[in-house]
């Protein structure tokens, strides 16, 4: 069970020796005494089953690939304001975002789309996000329907192609259990109430399974409101910019509200078929910091995703032992503004942003002697089209703009792969893979919105990995592995043509964008015994073409034939450019330990480095080290953890980064939480986050987080 961000030593206060569960114990029989004092005896970590790695079930001790699970418990003791908090513990990932919505994963230094989110295996990252000024918002997905989630940290591009050259998280919805006695129906309602933002969240969920047939269905409703960070926040130089003279984050609520539902059914012995629907509705987003009476105003009016997907399973059958279809239908439909209030200067800036993407795997599983294949093909095709409007209100004699930035395109990828894994003996695995895919990019050439050239090119790459584990004993593996990475520019990278969301340059077109490619080495050791768990591993990743954003050259030819600055904004220029060659290495370690029969303790430590191979010097993007320890005391009917994140100082930085003097100011968040259950379905959940009022940031953000939060939830299971 990887522990999560938890911190939960406040119920064992409140429920102390006295408890209702103690005195539950001393009217229980001497039989049931036995039983659950032998339970909590034989609480053991279990090998975690993941699909990620391999796209196929396997230990999580038997993959080469660092990845941690989260698990449902994880995300139950947690209830995470937003999933991306999910992450803060994890070593090696980082957060990158604001508020109850923005949050993307940063993964070894890459983050946005060079870090692929998947929901079941399926594509969340779309064409119409850049490295830069965006990214994939995996608040898009309902958490409560989230089973598990399971984060692979490095390359995995012959598993799933482009996007994945710093990682995936893959997140996995409820399954149903099929194969009951009897059909029964269970469920849960829950409210929570959180005082840094006076945010509310109801949920409620039922779910029905039987011998053939299972379904669920469930919807939550969230209301947040502008947080509150540490006391002194706006006294603070760092963060008076960004908040009121109250310490208040101004515009960094939302509201959401998501519905979903499945239907699974049993087809032959042991096939399954299912179908899925989700429906996100997200309003009202702000972008923290930014004063709604100030003179620069950015929010996200709507930020909204359908889906439909339907997945079959066969089972054995044949030489196959499985062969799994599915195919998905998606829509993210975003608004966003962006207006600029200066003295004899505004301008008004709407741009809705409509993606649909359709998707569709074919996958078989087979085994023959010492050999287990997993073969296949992918497909997505992404669908582009914006709509945009610009006012100058100061200037009436101006007619509104209607020009787009991106025009009306579409990007598909076709990709074809397998992977083997070879039991060589009894202690020695190889997992080797090899996958190719195509691409191409085509944009509506009648698209007279659209100031920039018409876009029709191809791209195409080829991965490979070898990865090797080497059973020390019956409870340590070594683990080695070579992966090659890839991410192939977007259709946003290489169309984008206008002002950029900052508003202080003008974006010129580059379609001859090469992609990103990596060569990625590990090397890691995996324990699992019944009551320790944990891993270290070392890696070191040569990446090479990194797209970056830079302003034109000063001896660019295009500065002297009249197209920079821009005629029409006098805005200097900028494109998207394959620039850098860059490394990044670090070590990495997690471990958990049952040290007494309810006591449970856990850590993580990641320390990473990474330099400009082109300029010689520190990539500004590498986040400083960071270690996490907690712990647990569990009994039948609840629990409680403390935990603390101390995040060091970073020093090591580009001297044109403006950090450069004085580094990133290092932190420690405390937080505790505690859970009990009552006998009769009632559960409650508390959590006293950031305990202590800390004033920070993290790493990748400027914006102050919020200060001490007192979250409740109260939950009715039947």
């Amino acid at each position: 069970m990887k522990k999560t961000i938890g911190a939960i030593f406040v119920f064992s206060l409140l429920f102390p020796l006295a408890s209702p569960v103690l005195a539950q114990e001393a009217e229980s029989t001497e039989d049931e005494k036995e039983t659950v004092a032998s339970e909590r005896e034989g609480r053991v970590f279990e090998d975690q089953i993941v699909v990620t790695a391999g796209r196929q079930e396997q230990l999580s001790s038997e993959v080469p690939a660092p990845i941690t699970v989260i698990t449902s418990e994880d995300i139950e003791m947690l209830q995470p304001e937003k999933m991306a908090d999910l992450f803060k513990t994890i070593p090696g990932v980082e957060i990158q975002g604001e508020g109850p919505f923005r949050g993307i994963p940063v993964i070894r230094g890459l983050s946005s789309n060079r870090v692929l989110i998947l929901v079941d295996g399926q594509r969340l990252n779309n064409a119409r996000e850049s490295t830069t000024f965006a990214g994939i918002q995996p608040a898009l997905v309902n958490l409560g329907e989230v089973e598990r989630i399971e984060v692979l940290r490095g390359p995995a591009a012959v598993q799933y192609g482009s996007d994945a050259i710093g990682g995936v998280v893959n997140i996995i919805t409820r399954q149903p259990n099929l194969g009951a006695e009897e059909f029964k129906v269970h469920g849960n309602v829950s409210y929570e109430y959180g005082t840094a933002s006076d945010s509310q969240n109801g949920q409620v969920r039922v779910r029905g399974a039987g011998q053939r047939m299972g379904f669920e269905i469930g919807g939550v409703i969230q209301d947040v409101n502008d947080y509150k960070a540490a006391d002194g926040a706006h006294e603070d130089d760092r963060y008076t910019a960004y908040t009121l003279e109250d310490d208040t984050v101004p515009n960094s609520g939302m509201k959401q509200t998501a519905v979903d539902g499945s239907f699974s059914i049993l087809t032959g012995d042991q096939g399954v078929f299912k179908v899925n629907a989700e429906v996100v509705r997200t309003e009202d987003i702000g972008f923290p910091g930014f004063d709604l009476e100030g003179p620069i105003e950015i929010l996200f009016p709507k930020f909204d995703r359908d889906k439909l997907a339907a997945k079959w399973d066969s089972g054995p059958m044949g030489f196959l032992e499985n062969l799994g279809l599915s195919a998905w239908y998606q829509t993210v439909d975003k608004e966003s503004i962006r207006n600029f209030a200066f003295p004899g200067f505004t301008q008004n800036s709407y741009t809705r942003s409509e993606i649909a993407t359709f998707g569709f795997n074919a996958q078989g599983i087979s085994t023959f002697g010492i050999n287990n294949l997993t073969y296949g093909l992918d497909f997505y095709q992404d669908d582009l089209h914006d709509t945009a409007l610009t006012e100058f209100p100061d200037f009436p004699w101006i007619p509104p703009n209607d020009t787009v930035a991106v025009p009306d395109s579409t990007q598909t990828g076709l990709g074809l792969y397998i992977g083997d894994r070879i039991t060589a003996s009894e202690k020695l695995t190889f997992n080797v893979g090899l996958r190719g895919d195509s691409f191409k990019f085509d944009s509506d050439e009648n698209d007279d919105r659209y100031i920039g050239e018409p876009l029709d090119t191809t791209d195409s790459a080829l991965s490979g990995n070898l990865g090797v584990i080497y059973s020390l004993t019956d409870h340590v593996n070594l683990t080695g592995l070579i992966a090659r990475g890839f991410r192939t520019p977007n259709v946003q990278e290489r169309s984008f043509t206008g002002t950029a969301s900052t508003g202080d340059t003008w974006i010129l077109q580059n379609p001859n964008l090469s992609p990103e490619t990596s060569w990625n080495y590990e090397a890691g050791l995996k324990v699992r015994y019944d009551r320790a768990s944990g891993g270290l591993n070392f890696f070191y990743n040569d990446l090479t073409d990194f797209i970056g954003f830079v302003f034109l050259d000063a001896d660019d030819p295009r500065r002297t034939d009249g197209t920079c600055p821009d005629p029409a904004t006098g805005l200097d220029c900028s494109e998207f450019r394959n620039i850098d060659k860059a490394t990044i290495w670090g070590v990495e370690l997690d471990l958990d330990w049952i040290f007494a029969r309810w006591w449970t303790v856990f850590g993580t430590f990641a320390y990473l480095e990474g330099d400009n191979k082109t300029t010689g010097e520190p990539l500004s993007s590498i986040p400083p080290w960071k270690v996490t320890a907690g712990i647990r005391y569990q009994r039948t009917a609840w629990w409680a953890e403390a935990d603390l994140r101390y995040v060091g100082k970073q020093t090591r930085l580009p001297a044109d980064d403006p950090r450069f003097e004085s580094g990133t100011e290092p932190f420690t968040v405390f937080d505790l939480r505690g859970g009990y259950d009552f006998k009769f379905g009632l559960g409650i959940l508390v959590s006293l986050e950031n305990l202590f009022d800390e004033l920070y940031n993290e790493p990748y953000n400027n914006r102050p987080e919020p200060g001490r939060n007192l979250r409740a939830t109260l939950r009715y299971r039947f």
